[in-house]
């Protein structure tokens, strides 16, 4: 998207096509980003370097922001970033999953990156 005319026109012809579906959240925040000069439009591949790899974590089943996306991430960061998949459902696998928690920590307060093709089983 370039701008709110175009955001607003998307919402109408949604609005339109589907009038008993109502918008998450999400649609809403995307107004957030519109006019930022940093935002590139459109979305273009990742040219991360870093020290220490970026740790990505995911559900696998995640509603909001879905798992093929991460691996995308995962996949443009190469050597430079780790997807932690959790094989459950729910949005904020940090929150739902204390094994993803302790990873996370590890990552965080360590520096301990887990080895590619890490998860975590669902309900752990």
């Amino acid at each position: 998207m370039r701008d709110y005319r175009e955001y607003a026109g998307l919402l109408r012809q949604a609005a339109r096509v589907a009038p008993h579906i109502h918008f998450p959240a999400q649609v809403f925040a995307l107004t957030a980003c519109l006019g930022w000069e940093h935002v590139a439009y459109p979305q273009h591949d990742l040219d991360v370097r870093t020290k220490t790899p970026l740790l990505l974590l995911n559900s696998r089943h995640d509603s909001a922001t879905g798992w093929n996306w991460a691996r995308t991430v995962e996949r443009q960061l190469g050597r430079h970033g780790v997807l932690v998949t959790y094989e459950g459902d729910g949005h904020g696998s940090y929150t739902i999953s204390k094994c993803m928690a302790r990873i996370a920590d590890a990552y965080l307060i360590d520096l301990a990156v887990p080895q590619r093709g890490t998860s975590c089983a669902a309900g752990t």
